[in-house]
């Protein structure tokens, strides 16, 4: 039997990596530009912000905490694509994340896609939505009708979780977003490296690696309550079913 936390705990990486592959995927950043959202992060920004609608760049920066005020505000007002509304572009974003998954989910049995999907809407319709705002708005999108893009997209709500989640716990242990960016030995997004990339400039933070690790375990205990609501058999089953779509690719 698998505990909620030892199941939070082991969906937590591979969640993160599909959700990156995605958006990290050529096909994304095409679609992107093709769209008028031709730097990488302007996409990922207005995709998942979007369905926030019309809102001041603040309110953008409130609900995606990592990146900083000052970037954001200039990929949410100035590579915005025109006649695009905010929620249409949240939906071009579900449909590149579905249209990777149909690709590279494409040898995975139908069956195992739509339990994926099943315990997942399980998990995130439990839990409450003051956890992520991008969260909130994410759990309400349409998921896609074939099983690889729906699959891929439920687990992107659960990112969303996680990631609203592991914002209240930065601020929680004293790191704040840029503080935990530093703090951070993630390759993509971590580090004074990882900071640039997002927008924050100097002066640094010192890195507090026992603070980050804080925050993480802290992460990690409150986003384990919504999966309560699985059996312990079923938190195993999800477990191995999304480290089974993590492993092809």
């Amino acid at each position: 039997m698998t505990s909620p936390t030892a199941a939070a705990g082991a969906l937590s990486l591979p969640v993160l990596e599909i959700g990156r592959a995605w958006m990290l995927a050529e096909s994304t950043i095409q679609r992107g530009a093709l769209l008028g959202m031709d730097d990488f992060l302007s996409f990922w920004l207005h995709g998942r912000s979007g369905i926030l609608g019309e809102v001041d760049a603040d309110v953008v920066s409130a609900a995606v905490g990592f990146v900083s005020p000052t970037m954001v505000r200039n990929l949410w007002e100035g590579n915005a694509p025109d006649g695009l509304a905010p929620a249409q572009r949240s939906k071009e974003y579900v449909d590149a994340c579905a249209r990777w998954a149909d690709d590279a989910f494409a040898d995975i049995p139908t069956a195992d896609l739509q339990r994926v999907t099943e315990l997942t809407a399980r998990v995130v319709l439990s839990a409450d939505a003051s956890l992520g705002v991008l969260f909130a708005g994410w759990r309400r999108i349409e998921l896609p009708v074939d099983p690889a893009g729906a699959a891929a997209v439920a687990l992107n709500v659960l990112r969303e979780l996680r990631g609203g989640v592991h914002l209240i716990a930065v601020h929680a242990v004293g790191l704040g977003p840029h503080g935990a960016i530093v703090s951070t030995d993630d390759p993509i997004r971590g580090g004074v490296a990882g900071a640039v990339r997002f927008g924050w400039g100097e002066p640094h933070p010192v890195a507090d690696p026992e603070k980050r690790a804080s925050a993480e375990m802290l992460t990690t205990l409150i986003a384990s309550h919504p999966l309560d609501v699985l059996s312990g058999a079923e938190r195993g089953e999800l477990v191995e079913l999304v480290a089974g779509l993590r492993a092809v690719f």
